[in-house]
């Protein structure tokens, strides 16, 4: 007569433990790596939010300026920059004032903003690269 295996109650129970203990690690896993890489692309969402309408306010001429409204009816290259900045140290970007290309082309306002945010996970450094062109 042959004998068959037939798993004990103990052996099922240790793939049963086994099966949750991967399934935790790896929500834990999942919810790190969302912890860290969300919220950088929740602010160049911002980013680019606010970069439109900093183009469509300086092809108004009435960009918003650190003291109010600009009085320069054609929003100058380096105000249109320094509002990027503003927002960008809002939101914690990691953002210089050379990563801001501004374009004027008649009554059309192009910006583009270049930046690197760096993601720490363990035991190494993670560079997400942004970039993006905002216009009227």
């Amino acid at each position: 007569m042959k004998h068959l295996f037939v798993p004990t109650l103990s052996a099922q129970q240790g793939r049963a433990s086994l099966g949750c203990c991967i399934s935790l690690l790896l929500i834990a896993v999942l919810g790190y790596a969302a912890y860290k890489f969300i919220p950088p692309f929740f602010s160049d969402y911002q980013l680019k939010d606010a970069t439109n309408e900093i183009a469509v306010l300086s092809a108004a001429g009435v960009l918003p300026s650190a003291g109010g409204v600009s009085p320069k009816p054609d929003g100058f290259v380096s105000d249109i920059q320094d509002a990027v900045m503003r927002k960008a140290k809002e939101l914690d970007i990691p953002l210089r004032k050379q990563d801001i290309k501004v374009r004027r082309h008649e009554a059309l306002v192009f910006i583009t903003v270049k930046y690197t945010v760096p993601i720490e996970l363990p035991g190494s450094l993670y560079d997400l690269n942004f970039e993006f062109t905002s216009h009227n």
